[in-house]
C-alpha cells in the first residue's frame, strides 16, 4: 500500500501519522485486497512534492483521510512495486523531520505507543503506525506518543493490545523489531 502526503500540508508527526492509519483503514474498508497483502502487508510512504503530483495522486483510486485541500493522507490500494507505474515512481520517500511526538498519553481512541528507542524517519513511523491501524482495524480518534523505554516495555508485555507491530527488518530497522503499539484508552 502507498501512501502519500503532500508535502508541506502535515505540520506534526502524530497528525501525520494518525491520518496515515485512518487512510489505510479506510483503503482496507473500501477496496478488494488481496489476501496475501493481509498476511505481509507493506506499507510506503510517499510524498507528493507539488500541487500537480498531489492531483495526479488523487485521480488514482484511493481512500482519504483528511482534507484533501489540506492535511491529508491518500492511501492507494496494494500493488507490486514492479507495479507501482509512472506517477509513483517520480514520488520521494517521506523524509521531511514533522518534529518529535508527544512523550505523554492522550485523547480517547486509540492511542499509538511509538518505541522511543528507535530512530525512523517520518515516513517509516506514518508506515508503523499504519500497520497498527489495519490490524486494530481502527478508523476512530487516535492520537500518537511515545513513552519512556520503561513503559514502552511494560506495554509490550500487556495481553489487551488492539496491536503490536514487529517490523520485518527490510529498511530501517532489524526484524523482529517491535516499533508501535496500539491500545484503547481507558475511560
Amino acid at each position: 500500500m502507498f501512501l502519500v502526503l503532500r508535502r508541506g500540508a502535515v505540520e506534526t508527526l502524530e497528525r501525520a501519522a494518525v491520518l496515515g492509519g485512518a487512510a489505510a483503514v479506510a483503503c482496507v474498508r473500501s477496496f478488494e485486497i488481496d489476501p496475501e497483502w493481509r498476511e505481509r502487508p507493506g506499507k510506503i510512504c510517499l510524498r507528493a512534492r507539488n500541487p500537480a503530483q498531489w492531483a495526479a495522486v488523487l485521480e488514482e483510486p484511493h481512500a482519504l483521510a483528511g482534507d484533501p485541500g489540506g492535511e491529508s493522507v491518500a492511501a492507494l490500494p496494494p500493488r507490486r512495486r514492479s507495479e507501482r507505474g509512472p506517477l509513483l515512481e517520480k514520488l520521494q520517500a517521506m523524509s521531511t523531520d514533522l518534529g518529535a511526538p508527544p512523550t505523554e498519553p492522550h485523547g480517547d481512541g486509540l492511542r499509538y505507543a511509538l518505541n522511543p528507542r528507535l530512530e525512523m524517519s517520518s515516513g517509516k513511523i506514518v508506515a508503523q503506525v499504519a500497520h497498527a491501524a489495519v490490524m486494530a482495524d481502527w478508523d476512530g480518534e487516535a492520537s500518537l506518543y511515545a513513552p519512556e523505554p520503561a513503559e514502552f516495555d511494560a506495554l509490550c508485555a500487556r495481553e489487551d493490545l488492539a496491536a503490536k507491530v514487529v517490523d520485518a527488518g527490510l529498511t530501517e530497522v532489524p526484524p523482529g523489531t517491535v516499533t508501535v503499539l496500539a491500545m484503547i484508552a481507558p475511560r
